[in-house]
């Protein structure tokens, strides 16, 4: 972003009211990013673990398992920071895979992915047959891509940034809570209502939970409508202007994940911890049940994993 550009826009974002209205940028594959003002936010649940235990019971969750949202700190992002408006669609991942000639990991090493069983009615895998191109169920080249690893995320970025000639990568959880919650503190970006969430949002209701709480064990009709993942942008963005921050597909973030790093995190543009063997996922997707996509809440898998509600957005420096 030109210098003078850059300058007005931390000017103008100091006073903004509509943060809907923050600048964005279309590169060459057609995303489009929004620029995220600098700021500092609280990170971590707005409400205590025995609030979110008593708030949700049907879960039948110990207050403990909800340790690694604690304690509530400050953050400070202390530059603006280019966030994709939408998840990277099965199209943009196509032009990467046919211009690097890439071939993800479920693809490469054999064991395929996770995907939706038509007859059976629920998800399965690891399969073979399951792939970013093949979930068991309709994606056009506006549905989020699925079934990548951290690691064909990575390679997208470094294959992106070489052709636009900028830093591409993930963002870090940080900048992920700050961006999601858009200025807000509540438990979603909208409010703290469940049931609103399922207008809000494209997660499943929890009358399931108690017989499946394994959501991929959840039976799917053949016939249910709009079970699965969407278009990207089919429900409305926060704040921010960021659509489907939550729910739609879980996304990759930068860090490794340690359940204690909260209480050691520094105050400025925190980067996770320096090692380890799982990365934070963040948001929620099609087949979460409304307790999971709240703004605080932390999941994770090794960088290896692969599956049918798991994609991801990226993040680039002005």
């Amino acid at each position: 972003m030109h210098r003078a550009i850059l300058f007005l826009f931390l000017v103008l974002s100091a006073t903004r009211t509509h943060a809907g209205d923050l600048p964005t940028e279309t590169n060459s594959i057609g995303m489009k990013l929004v620029l995220i003002p600098s700021g500092s936010f609280l990170m971590g649940s707005p409400e205590s673990a025995e609030q979110i235990s008593k708030s949700f019971p049907a879960y039948n969750r110990k207050p403990e398992e909800f340790a690694d949202e604690f304690p509530r700190h400050e953050v400070r992002i202390s530059r603006p920071f280019f966030l994709g408006k939408y998840e990277v669609t099965v199209g943009q991942f196509r032009k990467f895979v046919e211009e690097a000639h890439y071939k993800t990991e479920a693809e490469a090493d054999g064991t395929g992915g996770w995907g939706f069983n038509v007859e059976k009615g629920t998800c399965e895998g690891r399969r073979k047959k399951y792939n970013w191109q093949n979930t068991g169920f309709p994606q056009t080249d506006d549905h989020p891509v699925l079934n990548v690893t951290w690691n064909d995320a990575i390679a997208f970025c470094n294959w992106l940034g070489k052709k636009e000639q900028k830093s591409y990568r993930l963002p870090t959880e940080a900048e992920w809570e700050y961006a999601a919650r858009a200025g807000t503190t509540t438990r979603y970006s909208f409010g703290d209502d469940p049931v609103k969430l399922l207008t809000m949002a494209q997660v499943t209701d929890d009358r399931g939970f108690k017989t499946h709480p394994a959501v991929q064990n959840l039976p799917i009709p053949k016939n249910a409508k709009n079970a699965f993942t969407v278009p990207v942008g089919s429900f409305p963005p926060n704040a921010f202007g960021l659509h489907d921050m939550l729910g739609n597909a879980w996304e990759w973030c930068n860090d490794w994940y340690a359940e204690d790093y909260y209480a050691k995190s520094p105050v400025n543009d925190p980067q996770g911890p320096t090692t380890g063997n799982q990365h934070v996922r963040r948001g929620g997707a099609w087949n979460s049940f409304p307790l999971w996509p709240r703004c605080s809440f932390r999941n994770w898998n090794t960088p290896q994993s692969r599956c049918v509600n798991l994609g991801f957005r990226v993040a680039a420096q002005p």
